[in-house]
């Protein structure tokens, strides 16, 4: 390969690396666990993990041509609005459809920033386990460490599809029909954790939640949730709004209305998210297309709109490009509000151990407010980008919570700190062991030395953890 092109790719991690950095992950080292703690016995018989990731967090490529669209390539770095991220969409109903994209790896490291390399050290280096693929062979007693790979741009629900597949190939590869496996999952692999553990590998109902068969609760030991959204999440709702930022571009809004998960992302309405000019809750249900199209947001921006039309070159195509993407954008809002009313409709049995770790130490989106400047609606994301501000508004305080930087601590608490109804949300599980929350931003979550303890004493079921040092 010429040495241009590798230097090149290098700087693209580089810079990679410290886009990641100024979205709120540190460009230091990682302080992750390097030493086994006397608690923790790898001799003890475990069941084996399965990894789930979150969005952005497997690489992706064409089956086909064997190129990588994701995590970045040096042109797209420069040039892209990462259209080729975008899903493949039925020309009539707007509904995805399949294309030869696939999952083929963990997104591990960039540059010097880790993602989910540092779990998988700690997991096999520090916890004992030995990191496994579907169809290897056992051949030892050491507990396996999977993980599940998706195409994190589609819905949720089919992730979970996966996972009961592999699920059921580890239990033919070790010989053991009954066996049961511990899932720790981040991010929005936490949702995809929880439909499992309700339904298996049941498809959504095109009517709306099934009945709950635990289908998949009867194959799990334990599940760990690190970061996850159990409420949704603000920032979703503001990437579709103005872009998920990557380095110099945005993944668009007009992408990321073609992903079925990041819908799914979307606040449940348990909080308030929209906030007035005067500070007070705007009553939207963020699953609502109505509600996007009134507030011009997304797909409905005029902006957004034009520059759908001139890139597919305007005229009649340009009309029915922006049409389809509002149909389709309709039906994924609509799916989303039945995949949360389905991982809703019960709590995960108490066979089942529960376990929550997150981030509470970085001001977190937790609402957008709207201005209406010449009268038309203008969708405000951070508060330092509110125009008409008024003396008697702490913005700041309106419009954040801690979190982790992108998932509130309120969300992954299931504890409102603003209802947005008179029902509060129920727990996500009959039997939820403990919550802890350690200083990270949502990125470097898992690679987070107080995480990574938590995260070993929930595979070792310690019923309560030391609250501080988890030591």
């Amino acid at each position: 390969m010429d040495r241009r092109i590798l230097i090149d790719r290098r700087w693209v991690l580089q810079a990679l690396g410290a886009s990641v950095a100024a979205a709120g992950c540190s460009l230091l080292p990682s302080s992750r666990l390097e030493r086994r703690p006397r608690w923790f016995s790898p001799a003890a018989p475990r069941p084996p993990v399965v990894f789930i990731h979150g969005a952005f967090g497997s690489r992706l490529r064409n089956r086909v041509t064997r190129q990588e669209i994701w995590p970045i390539g040096v042109t797209d770095l420069l040039v892209s609005g990462y259209d080729e991220l975008g899903v493949s969409l039925d020309p009539d109903t707007g509904d995805a459809v399949a294309d030869d994209i696939e999952a083929f790896d963990l997104f591990d490291d960039v540059g010097v920033v880790e993602f989910y390399g540092s779990l998988v050290s700690m997991l096999t280096t520090v916890g004992g386990y030995r990191r496994a693929w579907p169809g290897a062979p056992i051949d030892d007693d050491a507990p396996r460490l999977y993980a599940l790979l998706y195409d994190w741009r589609r819905e949720l629900s089919g992730a979970a599809q996966q996972l009961d597949q592999l699920i059921e190939q580890i239990r033919t590869e070790h010989n053991s029909p009954d066996l049961k496996v511990d899932l720790v999952a981040h991010s929005s692999g936490g949702l995809v954790a929880r439909y499992y553990l309700l339904y298996g590998g049941m498809p959504l109902d095109a009517n709306g939640p099934s009945q709950p068969d635990f289908a998949g609760a009867a194959k799990v030991e334990r599940s760990v949730a690190i970061g996850v959204p159990e409420l949704g999440m603000t920032r979703a709702a503001a990437a579709l709004v103005e872009g998920e930022p990557v380095v110099f571009n945005r993944v668009g809004p007009e992408v990321l209305s073609t992903s079925g998960s990041t819908a799914q992302l979307l606040p449940h309405g348990d909080e308030v998210w929209l906030l007035d000019a005067m500070g007070e809750p705007i009553m939207a249900d963020a699953r609502n297309v109505d509600t996007w199209r009134e507030l011009g947001m997304g797909i409905f921006d005029p902006h957004v709109r034009s520059r759908v039309r001139r890139e597919v070159g305007g005229g009649a195509r340009g009309r029915a490009r922006v049409e389809l993407l509002e149909r389709g954008f309709a039906l994924r809002l609509e799916r989303a509000r039945r995949f949360h009313a389905a991982i809703r409709a019960v709590p995960i049995p108490a066979d089942v151990g529960y376990f929550t770790i997150g981030g509470d130490c970085r001001p977190t989106q937790a609402r957008l407010l709207v201005e209406t400047p010449g009268g038309d609606p203008t969708v405000r994301t951070r508060p330092e980008s509110v125009r008409a501000r008024r003396a008697d508004l702490d913005y700041a305080r309106l419009m954040l919570e801690m979190g982790d930087g992108m998932v509130t601590r309120s969300s992954s608490g299931c504890s409102p700190e603003w209802p947005g109804s008179d029902q509060r949300p129920a727990p996500p599980a009959e039997d939820w062991r403990w919550q802890r929350y350690v200083c990270a931003s949502h990125n470097r979550l898992v690679g987070n030395i107080d995480c990574q303890r938590a995260l070993l004493h929930a595979l070792a079921d310690d019923e309560d953890p030391p609250a501080n040092t988890l030591g």
